[in-house]
């Protein structure tokens, strides 16, 4: 029996498993990938650390040109419809492999002629560019698994990829190889990650499908996947455009300490990425059968990222100084205004990455263009005002400030769209226990950090309860999920 055969599934069941499967994978990668994080910081120390995240900044920017939206918008168009894998698998791939030719020249032309790296960042940016012609052939694969809501399929792939990655590039910089050893290492892992794709696509009769190519639907290819192209660009720019700004204002130093505060506060989004992609693929599903049935999902989710990111955001804010001691050393210092500073992006970016996905599940794919194209816009303009005189503190701000507009932008797209039902009262609840647990943060200063992120999360939980934050529904719901997973840890 293929997948387009199953009986209708249920939405809050694929949605919950695809989240587990998630957050499993992202916390055994995330984990290990800030450990191995802090293993390359402190091997390659802050200057090659530095000209590594400007090779992947300066070929993310370029990425988007490999793609141009439309793996994306085959793996929602699967989502609905399984079937449609017949006819967008084959065309999708050659039109990638297409565009990674182009990506490929537009990426090594315009770091010699535009920007003049020097020669070990060429070459580093050259060797990054054939990943374009591999992932031609594994991005549409996975598109055929994700599409079919096998987001735990993706995630242990995920894990493994990463641990390939992390074993091969801690041997090479053991070794004594510079940063250029780190991209070799993720190149080597692609191939491992095409023969297993096929191989679980195969055994769960996902298709690949026979081969079969319309060139004359090509060009109705690009320009559905426009807007998804638009959202990647704008995205890439805004996360992206800020250490190429710093590169070319600054030491390379400077940038490695920036992107050691930036990529520890990416680790925290592991408790919701995986969540905003789960549900983004199956209510696409379900927006096609009941488009109602988006209304509730839309509101618990903001709910449930303002319960965690919040206390994220105040407790990583008055700690910063501790975890980067913790994390990097002292002579990481100067990245902790820094940090304190971004944490502050991690609960914007929750909401607007979920938002992201639910434009995709609900046919809103060209006003999230707009909103990320405000974004890339007001990015771009004050790095490029800013950086230059404020440095990695511009940085910073300027990275929350977009995010807080594109956050402020979906958030009018959605009451527009939904209507109010958030539940003020409580929000404001989950803010009155989030600042209290501030406090106490505060006041045990004096501790070691583990002891006081510990301390902190169990009042900051106990004080929700105390503050009647949830509803008695939502109460009920975490109890029963409480008891339900301490049976099944006795069982």
């Amino acid at each position: 029996m293929t997948v387009a055969d199953q009986q209708p599934r249920s939405a809050g069941r694929i949605i919950v498993r695809n989240t587990i499967f998630g957050i499993g994978a992202n916390l055994a990668v995330r984990g290990a990938s800030v450990l191995f994080n802090i293993l390359v910081i402190r091997v390659l120390g802050d200057t090659s650390f530095g000209q590594y995240s400007v090779v992947m900044a300066w070929a993310g920017i370029f990425a988007v040109l490999g793609d141009m939206g439309i793996t994306q918008y085959m793996t929602r168009e699967i989502a609905r419809v399984p079937e449609k894998a017949k006819d967008l698998f084959w065309d999708v791939s050659a039109l990638r492999f297409i565009l990674a030719i182009v990506c490929a020249a537009a990426t090594i032309g315009g770091a010699i002629f535009i920007m003049h790296y020097d020669s070990q960042i060429v070459l580093a940016i050259t060797l990054h560019t054939t990943s374009y012609f591999l992932m031609a052939i594994l991005a549409p694969l996975l598109s055929v698994i994700a599409g079919n809501e096998r987001l735990d399929v993706i995630s242990v792939f995920t894990v493994i990829g990463q641990v390939l990655f992390m074993v091969l590039g801690g041997i090479f910089l053991y070794a004594g190889f510079d940063f250029i050893s780190l991209v070799v290492a993720s190149l080597i892992t692609l191939p491992i990650m095409l023969i297993l794709t096929i191989f679980v696509i195969r055994r769960e009769k996902m298709s690949p499908p026979p081969f079969k190519m319309s060139p004359s639907l090509w060009w109705g290819l690009l320009r559905a996947g426009l807007p998804f192209a638009f959202i990647q660009l704008a995205l890439t720019s805004a996360y992206r455009f800020d250490t190429i700004i710093l590169e070319n204002s600054y030491s390379a130093q400077v940038v490695g300490w920036y992107n050691a505060a930036y990529n520890l506060t990416r680790a925290l989004l592991v408790l919701t990425a995986a969540f905003s992609s789960a549900m983004g693929l199956t209510l696409a599903r379900e927006h096609a059968n009941n488009p109602d049935a988006i209304r509730p999902w839309y509101y618990r989710s903001v709910k449930f990222l303002v319960f965690l990111g919040l206390p994220l955001a105040i407790g990583g804010m008055i700690l910063s100084g501790k975890i980067i001691n913790f994390a990097y050393g002292s002579e990481y210092a100067v990245a902790a205004l820094a940090f304190a500073i971004l944490i502050w992006d991690t609960p914007l970016l929750m909401y607007t990455s979920l938002c992201g996905n639910l434009t995709t599940s609900i046919n809103l794919e060209k006003r999230a263009a707009f909103i990320y194209a405000a974004e890339a816009g007001i990015n771009i303009a004050l790095n490029l005002l800013l950086i230059p005189q404020y440095g990695i503190i511009a940085a910073s701000f300027v990275t929350v400030a977009t995010e807080l507009t594109g956050a402020l932008l979906f958030y009018v797209l959605f009451r527009r769209e939904l209507g109010s039902g958030l539940g003020f009262w409580h929000i404001m609840r989950l803010v009155l226990a989030s600042v209290i647990m501030g406090v106490i943060v505060y006041a045990l200063l004096g501790f070691h950090v583990i002891i006081i992120v510990g301390v902190g999360a169990v009042s900051y939980l106990v004080l929700v309860w105390l503050v009647r934050a949830l509803t008695p529904e939502e109460r009920g719901l975490l109890t029963d999920y409480a008891k339900r997973a301490l049976r099944r840890v006795r069982g």
